[in-house]
């Protein structure tokens, strides 16, 4: 099969390399689409980041070189012989969060906290290839009328489904926003579905807000805007605010908008650290959460079935599809440019 291998800094190459036998609670998967983040970017500019380099990864055995991808959908063309998951010829997302199941936090069902978590196309063999090995017992079925091309988006859907899930007194509430990539569009409109009051969203990109409006009820605004609006939200002003950005001076700007006692819950993943105003968070007893790792029976399964029926409303998000081949010269220069227009790519790996 073909596979894009990441073998160092600036080196990936799309090569010819066997499937892996799957385990006996394994299927084996035909990618059809597998979509690539700023993860993938950052391993390939500045890596090894998360992929395994100087040893192999404790859970999967395996190191560079790695096949990347994890925001992936396909066909099962194998079933997992202990009989576990979807039968062949079931369209599924294959959820990437696998712990080893027996430490603290997996028997607490909460594999993204493993010490040996492992992802696929991070720590494993992913999805940017013709076929991919998955646990057979967390695949999501696709519902029957949910096109491939919509589903690719699961992936990124879950991460918003569970950074919504961190708050708790979402119903009603004034949430905002920052950020309008695919992480910021999926999350604010997670935030309405689930009975926000009032969701804004902001970015410098105008053609970003537009998307955001067309799409939800979402109400948008430039960074140079964000005063009068909180100020003319009055008291008790912003209750959470999502921060999706990851960019420098991001998470100290959240605790200036989010009123005494909210929640800012950051979900962009920047380079580097970022301070966070102590008086703001102590004396104003707010709360910051991070979100990252979904679960496949609560986030991934909610993420499907809410593009499914259209709660999500992803039309034109993925606004690049491009062939496997081309990943190296075409998709990661266009993921690379601060192009506003760039959101999804998803790379056809038929």
């Amino acid at each position: 099969m073909l596979a894009a291998r990441w073998h160092g800094r600036d080196d990936i190459r799309i090569e010819d390399v066997a499937p892996r036998e799957p385990h006996d609670d394994e299927v084996l998967v035909k990618v059809h689409w597998c979509g690539i983040c700023g993860t993938d970017l950052e391993e390939y500019r500045a890596g090894p980041l998360i992929i395994p380099s100087g040893e192999p990864h404790p859970l999967s055995g395996r190191m560079a070189p790695l096949t990347l991808g994890h925001e992936v959908v396909g066909e099962v063309v194998r079933a997992a012989r202990d009989g576990t998951g979807p039968a062949v010829g079931t369209y599924v997302v294959p959820d990437v969060v696998n712990g080893c199941g027996q430490c603290w936090w997996c028997l607490r069902h909460e594999e993204g906290l493993c010490p040996s978590v492992c992802v696929p196309g991070q720590q494993d063999d992913g999805g940017l290839a013709e076929f991919m090995v998955a646990k057979a017992r967390t695949c999501v079925p696709v519902p029957a009328g949910l096109p491939m091309e919509t589903a690719v988006l699961a992936e990124p859907a879950a991460v918003a489904v569970r950074a919504v899930r961190k708050v708790p007194e979402i119903f009603g509430a004034a949430a905002l926003v920052i950020g309008g990539g695919t992480i910021g569009q999926l999350t604010a409109q997670a935030a309405l579905t689930a009975g926000a009051g009032v969701c804004w969203l902001v970015d410098p990109s105008d053609y970003r807000r537009r998307f955001a409006q067309a799409h939800s009820a979402v109400r948008v605004c430039s960074p140079e805007d964000l005063d009068d609006v909180v100020a003319g939200l009055g008291a008790p002003g912003i209750d959470v605010v999502f921060e999706c950005s990851g960019a420098a001076g991001q998470l100290t700007r959240s605790f200036e908008l989010v009123r005494p006692g909210g929640i800012v819950v950051a979900v962009g993943l920047g380079s580097g650290t970022q301070p966070v105003p102590l008086p703001a968070l102590v004396l104003g007893e707010r709360r910051l959460v991070g979100s990252a790792a979904h679960l496949w029976d609560a986030d991934v399964t909610q993420a499907v079935r809410m593009l499914a029926d259209g709660r999500f409303d992803v039309a034109g998000l993925v606004t690049h599809r491009i062939p496997l081949h081309d990943l190296v010269t075409v998709a990661l220069p266009l993921l690379s440019q601060p192009d506003p227009e760039v959101l999804k790519i998803a790379l056809d790996c038929r």
